[in-house]
């Protein structure tokens, strides 16, 4: 799992979480990304602490030097193709920076870490979803998440938390997308608990190769749900199709994705 926008001045917070199974897709996924990265340019690959970070190769100024934008697109995008290349699913959170709570303040977090929190959670239960629905009846999961310190003290609770309070929306409080109104029905579940997922969460620095393509993800995601250049190409390469914008503008989203026949 990581994260994106989740700085005050974003416009909305994204969490991606990747549902690996670990003997299938990790070595697999480990090579995939080694030979990613063996296309980033030598002056930034071999720097001491150099670890793919898609917000700093897209954005930053000091990343630009003989590396071309275009270049710099095709990296970030073999990135985000590989949980689709490989039969990955992709679950995903979201929380616009406008949506309203109340007594955040006695949780002692800001509003922005508030809903980074919450996007964790929801993300947490959509994966559980997505482990109830497709996996073997004796498969439990276990959280793998970047080590952010300002946030561990309250992501640590998490999995706990939405094992012992199970939250659901009801139909009224769902927005249809733009295919449910087409079709005159609801097929999204406004039902959001965890009982397959340990509770301990494992936090990692980024530097791990699974953490690089969730990364990757949540920042191809983000810059979709902003509205920002390269949002449709970025999904695209995740997805291998379009996502209507109308569907996720209310103040909070979660989704699933994946590439293998079956449908939730």
């Amino acid at each position: 799992m990581d994260e994106a926008g989740t700085s005050e001045k974003e416009p909305v917070t994204v969490v991606v979480g990747l549902v690996v199974e670990a003997d299938a897709h990790l070595m697999a996924i480990e090579a995939a990304v080694s030979e990613i990265l063996g296309g980033v340019p030598s002056q930034y690959r071999t720097q001491k602490n150099f670890v793919f970070h898609a917000k700093e190769i897209w954005g930053d100024s000091r990343m630009r030097e003989g590396w071309t934008q275009a270049h710099r697109l095709a990296i970030l995008k073999s990135m985000m193709h590989l949980p689709r290349r490989f039969g990955i699913p992709i679950v995903l959170s979201m929380y616009r920076r406008s949506a309203q709570f109340e007594g955040i303040e006695s949780t002692g977090m800001s509003v922005a870490q508030f809903q980074h929190f919450m996007a964790f959670g929801n993300c947490i239960a959509s994966a559980d979803r997505y482990i109830r629905d497709y996996a073997r009846p004796s498969e439990v999961g276990t959280v793998v998440a970047e080590d952010v310190p300002e946030m561990r003290r309250f992501l640590a609770r998490a999995v706990s938390l939405w094992r012992e309070n199970s939250f659901s929306f009801s139909p009224d409080q769902l927005i249809p997308t733009a295919k449910e109104v087409e079709q005159g029905f609801l097929r999204q579940v406004g039902d959001l608990r965890v009982t397959r997922l340990r509770r301990n969460i494992h936090f990692v620095e980024k530097g791990d190769p699974m953490l690089m393509v969730a990364d990757a993800c949540a920042y191809g995601f983000r810059r979709f749900l902003a509205e920002q250049s390269f949002g449709d190409e970025f999904v695209e390469a995740m997805l291998g199709g379009r996502l209507n914008i109308d569907d996720y503008r209310g103040p909070c989203a979660m989704d699933n994705f994946y590439s293998h026949p079956r449908t939730i």
